[in-house]
């Protein structure tokens, strides 16, 4: 006789979205395949998960973000009678504290042997939903209590830690996100999340939770270039919470606008938007004139690629007022939006809008503005420009643009300079005849 229990649970979630066991199994196999993975789920799969069989991995992921897109919130394991399943599904809460879901993720990826975490395999459209900042500093309790008696840390670890974040933003700004990414995510393992843990004042404790959430940020943006978008996500999310644990309204919004862009460059229009839109509000009411720049610059290409050509270029038109008005600090990567960096998206949002000679105007401005050292942002930047040239005819002026690219690109370790290399081979593959193109295909191709 067998000793299994209907999972109820997930009965009750599959009555609330509406759906049936088929509607469910194509849900689960879509989002499977979204994420690379071939995973058959029919309608007596599920009915056998209803009746009480546990899904096995990578199953149970899939499962929640497909109910999770249908509802509208994240859901956690347990709500979906999933507590038991073989696997560690990361909690989406915005209760649990930050802290730990820092460890578990790094300690996860330094470790897979602990057990990994599959959810953090899964880009979650449910989870870009964020709550305000006023409501999430209201439950900002964590750092007030756990901590270690005594006062083992202090203003040099806080140094410490404003130097490897100005380290690693040179690194990955140098040479891509898939370089020194172990490394970051070893640091934050090992020292930071230990000083998150130890004693200290509260002005040092606050300073160490806003640094640590800058690293995380970072860590977050290496992720997202190196193709581990779903992980990405996750520390974009905790760099929020984090952000909000210091009472630190400026790095949260900057969070928020990293989150609103991976989306965007995912292609989930809408939800970044909203994003967007809130780091915006935000920014106006908590920040200073440079990231309330940096946030419009980002709403104007949200809107650009929302075809709403009057607030896109409403918020371009804010964005460089602000920046004009803004003070900064050059050697501070979380204090500091470079001219380059405005130039770019301006030059993105304006493409977006199909004014090409207005966009290559500023693709040649951002590249002028741009600092030697930042090879990663430079070739993305000259690989934009050629696809513009080409797309308005030019074919010539569009290879001697490629073969800038070209130099950049070696020593590069950036999901998204590779995707650069592979559109310029499909792009030139039409002139394929064309002497000079042959030269520089033969070129990438020892890449």
């Amino acid at each position: 006789m067998s000793s299994q229990q209907p999972n109820a649970r997930l009965a009750q979630l599959l009555e609330e979205a509406g759906w049936n066991a088929t509607q469910l199994a194509h849900a689960i196999s879509s989002i499977a395949s979204e994420h690379g993975h071939e995973l058959t789920v029919h309608r007596s799969t599920v009915t056998r998960w209803l009746a009480g069989t546990r899904p096995r991995p990578p199953a149970p992921a899939y499962l929640l973000e497909a109910l999770a897109r249908r509802l509208g919130r994240p859901l956690p394991a347990a709500d979906a009678g999933l507590s038991r399943a073989p696997t560690r599904i990361p909690d989406w809460s915005w209760e649990a504290p930050p802290v730990q879901h820092l460890a578990k993720l790094t300690n996860s990826q330094l470790d897979p042997g602990r057990g990994k975490l599959l959810g953090a395999d899964v880009y979650s459209l449910a989870a870009l939903t964020v709550p305000d900042w006023e409501d999430l500093l209201a439950r900002a309790t964590a750092r007030r209590a756990g901590l270690a008696a005594g006062r083992r840390v202090g203003r040099v670890e806080v140094e410490a830690l404003k130097s490897m974040t100005a380290f690693f933003a040179a690194s990955a700004g140098a040479f891509g996100g898939g370089h020194a990414r172990t490394a970051l995510t070893t640091y934050l393992a090992d020292d930071v999340t230990p000083w998150l843990l130890a004693g200290a004042g509260d002005h040092v404790h606050r300073q160490l939770l806003t640094q640590a959430a800058q690293l995380t940020i970072l860590l977050g943006n290496m992720c997202a270039d190196d193709d581990a978008d779903a992980l990405a996500q996750h520390y974009h999310r905790t760099a929020a919470h984090l952000a909000a644990e210091a009472e630190d309204p400026h790095t949260y919004t900057i969070a928020l606008r990293a989150m609103a862009s991976h989306a965007l460059e995912l292609g989930h229009q809408q939800p970044s938007l909203t994003l967007t839109e809130q780091a915006a509000a935000t920014a106006t009411r908590h920040s200073s004139p440079l990231t309330q720049s940096f946030t419009q610059s980002q709403l104007a290409l949200a809107h650009a690629r929302a075809h709403d050509r009057p607030r896109a270029l409403l918020a371009l038109q804010n964005a460089e007022v602000l920046h004009s008005r803004a003070d900064q600090d050059p050697s501070d990567p979380f204090d500091s939006y470079p001219t380059a960096a405005l130039y770019y998206q301006r030059a993105r949002t304006l493409a977006a809008l199909r004014e090409h000679p207005g966009a290559d105007r500023a693709f040649h401005a951002s590249l002028r503005a741009r600092a030697p050292q930042a090879r990663r942002a430079r070739a993305l930047t000259t690989a934009l420009l050629a696809e513009s040239q080409l797309l308005q005819g030019n074919l010539e002026e569009s290879l001697t643009t490629w073969k800038r690219f070209l130099t950049d690109y070696p020593g590069l370790r950036s999901a998204r300079a590779t995707a650069s290399l592979t559109t310029m081979r499909q792009v030139l593959r039409p002139y394929s005849t064309h002497p000079d193109v042959a030269l520089l295909t033969e070129e990438a191709a020892s890449l």
